[in-house]
């Protein structure tokens, strides 16, 4: 498949905020004038991947949605198994003409996995074979709580077992503050720890946001607040990255 300019970005687990960190990075780049594309290959959980339509409005594109989602399963469950009770297979080739597509429309792509590197798509496929089909590197998102050292450490050393180009973590607050103190602790003391262990650069160490979260905000609004967040969520190293990646040559 022709190289693109772009990133995937997946995660340690479910849940751990993807797509708000893919929608601010979008929505920042779209900010600094950079032509992005999104994508989210495969979804399950709804007729219409409520994913797709938040890149799409963090990036500000009009792409048909077949394109930026090609394959979603009704059920909310993990891809293959979704796939197998609707009686469907994961449609590869409507995957790659996607990405085909995005790329002769968009400079630079931000495409979001599911769930996390291992997740099935197949007996034999899983999101990290999606992520070599594109050939992009990779920005694995983390969360910031108890559990996270081991999550964030086995899914960069999967990653860069199988060849993947990691290029760091974000670590993301993806649920409201809480009041537990042992909890609090284990927040406040990862993101140093992780810096300590990591064999790549921890790149983002994004708070709770609950408008952000729950996308309450009208478009332009929600736009503006996104890229104000990620400012102050990201280092400035992954932001260069991003208009570096930007002007490699396909």
């Amino acid at each position: 498949m022709e190289k693109a300019a772009g990133l995937f970005i997946t995660g340690t687990d479910t849940g751990v905020g993807k797509t708000l960190i893919a929608a601010g990075l979008a929505a920042w780049c779209r900010a600094r004038g950079i032509d992005v594309g999104v994508m989210k290959p495969i979804a399950t959980g709804g007729r219409v991947s409520a994913d797709a339509v938040q890149l799409a409005r963090a990036a500000g594109v009009v792409d048909p949605p077949a394109l930026i989602n090609p394959v979603c399963f009704r059920e909310p469950l993990a891809p293959f198994v979704a796939a197998q009770r609707a009686g469907a297979s994961i449609r590869w080739s409507a995957i790659r003409r996607a990405f085909r597509q995005l790329q002769r429309r968009h400079r630079f792509l931000i495409v979001e996995g599911i769930g996390g590197l291992l997740v099935p798509l197949s007996r034999r496929r899983t999101v990290a074979d999606l992520i070599r089909l594109m050939d992009l590197p990779v920005l694995i998102v983390a969360r910031r709580r108890l559990g996270t050292l081991n999550h964030t450490l086995l899914t960069v050393q999967e990653a860069r077992r199988q060849g993947l180009r990691v290029l760091g973590v974000v670590l993301n607050a993806a649920d409201p503050p809480t009041r537990d103190r042992d909890a609090r602790l284990a927040e406040r003391t990862n993101p140093p720890a992780l810096e300590q262990c990591l064999p790549v650069p921890l790149l983002g160490n994004a708070s709770y946001h609950r408008a952000l979260a729950e996308g309450t905000a009208s478009s332009p609004t929600w736009r503006r607040q996104l890229v104000g967040w990620v400012q102050r969520s990201c280092s400035p190293t992954l932001l260069k990255w991003l208009i570096a990646l930007n002007a490699q040559t396909r």
